[in-house]
């Protein structure tokens, strides 16, 4: 069986991108905030998808977009061993 990405909205607004077959581990979060929301309009799919799209593209090798799956996997030990947040 193949496994994919998807970019999912849980019932309590949480978009989400995670493997198919992973439900329970998402590889990325994004929340908006109730003002966020309101500019928004219902468009924070539409919004996260970009995000997510610009962050592939971020890390292109040579202007084509590497394999996602490889990437997290081959990043995952160093990944966990310290968090780091983006302002």
């Amino acid at each position: 069986m193949s496994n994919y990405l998807e970019l999912t909205q849980l019932p309590d607004g949480t978009i989400v991108l995670r493997r198919s077959d992973d439900h329970e581990h998402p590889i990325v979060k994004i929340e908006f905030s109730g003002e966020s929301k309101e500019f928004l309009n219902g468009e924070e799919l539409s919004v996260a998808k970009e995000m997510i799209r610009a962050g592939i593209e971020s890390v292109s090798v040579s202007g084509n977009a590497i394999d996602f799956d490889d990437f997290f996997d081959s990043k995952q030990k160093s990944l966990r061993k310290k968090p780091i947040t983006l302002h």
